[in-house]
């Protein structure tokens, strides 16, 4: 019976073993089959994925490109910066470390908390930025004092720096850091911290100003502390730009709109459309919009009625007066309404519809042709021709004469103004177009809209002889120009009539003349408030003197040497009165500048 029982449990004892055996090897052939997977199977999957957690790339971001005028004057540069950074795992204390450096540097309250509570956020061995673009002589102390400023350290930057300030602020821009919509832009997608450019060229130019990131292959541990450098590629600098601007001209031109309170001047080189000059006021200083803190700067300059920001070159919009009167008379000779005999007296006004419509001159020119018309800005020869020349045909003749466009020379927010027509004026506002605005825009008031570039390239046109002038911001090897023959002969006779504005008595700018060289061009004032019949008619009304914000727009284009012409100009002086007595002066002396810089 004990055997029996004996064997049973045996068996028994067997058959568990046998069990155990089983789901052991199970178990094993699961981890082994598993472990075959990780190291023969998956193994490279699992190499990449430890590679992933060791291995980390770090950006290397590139210098900004330079620019330059046309005389290579560098005009947008890097200047080497250095930046103070504490490493909290190389202090004792954060607040020991920042009492020792304040005896070098001002620290405050409210920049001591920040660094405290940043240490308490970041790994102990990150670098925590304290100070940017520190002072030479600061530097100095901490780098002599370095044995008693534990975990301090200098690292060297670079700060893009304007060295002649507002003189360019329009045309250059600044640069800062990109917001989110740009991001995604390619040339900045992998750099998002690094600045760009925001306004004008550094905007325009920002894809190869930028340069090329480059790349650090560095090996980390499992806190992102490095370990060793396994590669680098280092980054390429940005491009040199060089502008067609001259410096000189610029500076000088930037002065003379200074002492009054906006304007702009801009001047083309008529043989090959290069832009010398640029110039809007007031400005504002690209290096104090960089530095830190700038918010008393910004506010400042937002505060200003007069707009700093806005670039009255291209988007500045203002009537061009009787700059336009070229162009309608130009119009007129193209479609048969005059030639150089034809005449109209002006008596000082003319009766249209239930409207009268007053000349400059309170009594009239007397018996005006074209040319005498232009040289004296008689507004009645203009309004008698307008009648039976419309409206299209003007805007037609405008359009060839580069009015109501953008051009492609790399400004960003160009506004093309208004070269108004019927059809304009249906679409924009629902209304037939009538009569008498055709007589108000024959004279460069009404709907009529230029900004003053626009104003310097239509007299490069007129100048050159019809030629399709295409201006240019950048500096240029050679180019010509094709010619539009379509208007050859009418232009003739109005350069005939320019010359006849600045060097003939009665001539408008005949008080701005030069002796040394002779130039040719058109005055012209634009209205900027409706005048009444009775201010009109009052023996005193161009002699009163009015607040500065009703006084006309003053005007003055023009073109040098006027046989062989090499330089147009555009100046417009808000407020300024008129052209005659204001922008004629200011554009005699570029011109005269110009022509000292030449001799």
């Amino acid at each position: 019976m004990f055997y029996s029982d004996q064997k049973k449990q045996v068996k028994l004892l067997n058959r568990r073993t046998f069990f155990l055996f089983l789901i052991k090897l199970s178990l094993f052939s699961v981890v082994g089959w598993r472990l075959y997977n990780i190291q023969i199977l998956d193994s490279s999957k699992y190499k990449t994925m430890s590679k992933k957690n060791q291995i980390d790339l770090e950006i290397l971001f590139p210098i900004r490109g330079e620019i330059f005028d046309r005389n290579k004057v560098l005009i947008a540069k890097n200047d080497k910066v250095y930046d103070v950074y504490i490493i909290p795992e190389n202090t004792k204390s954060i607040n020991n470390t920042l009492n020792a450096l304040s005896q070098f540097i001002d620290i405050d309250f409210v920049k001591r908390r920040k660094v405290i509570e940043l240490s308490k956020k970041v790994k102990k061995f990150e670098k925590i930025k304290i100070f940017e673009n520190i002072p030479w002589s600061t530097l100095e102390k901490i780098e002599t004092n370095k044995y008693s400023l534990q975990g301090v350290f200098i690292a060297e930057d670079y700060l893009r720096v304007y060295p002649y300030k507002d003189n360019f602020s329009h045309l250059l821009g600044y640069i800062s850091k990109p917001n989110q919509q740009e991001l995604s832009l390619p040339f900045i997608s992998k750099m998002p911290n690094l600045d760009i450019g925001k306004e004008g060229l550094e905007k325009s130019f920002n894809p190869i100003l930028v340069g090329k990131a480059g790349q650090r292959e560095i090996e980390v541990n499992s806190n992102g502390r490095i370990i060793r450098e396994i590669s680098k590629i280092d980054s390429i600098k940005g491009e040199e730009v060089s502008l067609s601007i001259d410096l000189r001209i610029q500076e000088y031109a930037i002065n003379l709109l200074k002492s009054h309170r906006a304007g702009s001047i801009n001047v083309l080189n008529i043989k090959n459309g290069e832009i010398l000059c640029m110039a809007s006021t007031p400005t504002y200083d690209p290096n104090k919009i960089i530095q830190k803190p700038n918010k008393e700067y910004w506010e400042s300059i937002l505060a200003n009625t007069l707009s700093p920001l806005t670039n009255r070159s291209i988007q500045g919009l203002y009537s061009p007066g009787s700059t336009f009167k070229m162009i309608v008379a130009i119009a007129a000779l193209k479609y048969g309404i005059i030639n150089t005999d034809t005449t109209h007296s002006c008596s000082g006004k003319i009766e249209f519809g239930d409207r009268l419509y007053h000349c400059w001159k309170t009594n009239g020119h007397g018996k005006m042709n074209v040319t005498e018309a232009i040289k004296q800005s008689c507004d009645v020869f203009f309004y008698e021709i307008s009648k039976k020349l419309g409206i299209d045909k003007i805007a037609e003749v405008a359009k060839d004469f580069g009015l109501g466009q953008s051009y492609g020379i790399s400004m960003p927010n160009q506004k093309t103004g208004i070269v108004p027509n019927k059809k304009w004026k249906k679409e924009k506002m629902g209304e037939s177009w009538y009569a008498g605005e055709t007589l108000i825009s024959a004279i460069g008031q009404g709907f009529v809209l230029t900004n003053p570039f626009q104003l310097a390239v239509m007299t490069s046109i007129i100048a050159s002889n019809g030629k399709i002038i295409e201006p240019t911001i950048i500096k240029s090897s050679g180019v010509s120009f094709k010619t539009n023959d379509k208007y050859y002969e009418e232009i003739k006779i109005i350069k005939k009539a320019m010359y006849k504005v600045v060097n003939e008595n009665k001539g408008t700018a005949f008080k701005s003349r030069l002796q040394s060289i002779k130039f040719a061009g058109k005055t012209g004032t634009s209205q900027v408030r409706r005048i009444s019949l009775s201010e009109r008619e009052s023996d005193d009304f161009r002699e009163k003197e009015q607040e500065w914000k009703n006084r006309d727009h003053a005007l003055f284009v023009g073109y040098m040497p006027h046989d062989d012409p090499k330089y147009a100009i555009s100046v417009i002086i808000e407020h300024g009165g008129s052209g005659a007595s204001t922008a004629a002066p200011i554009a005699k002396q570029i011109f005269n500048y110009i022509n000292e810089l030449e001799a």
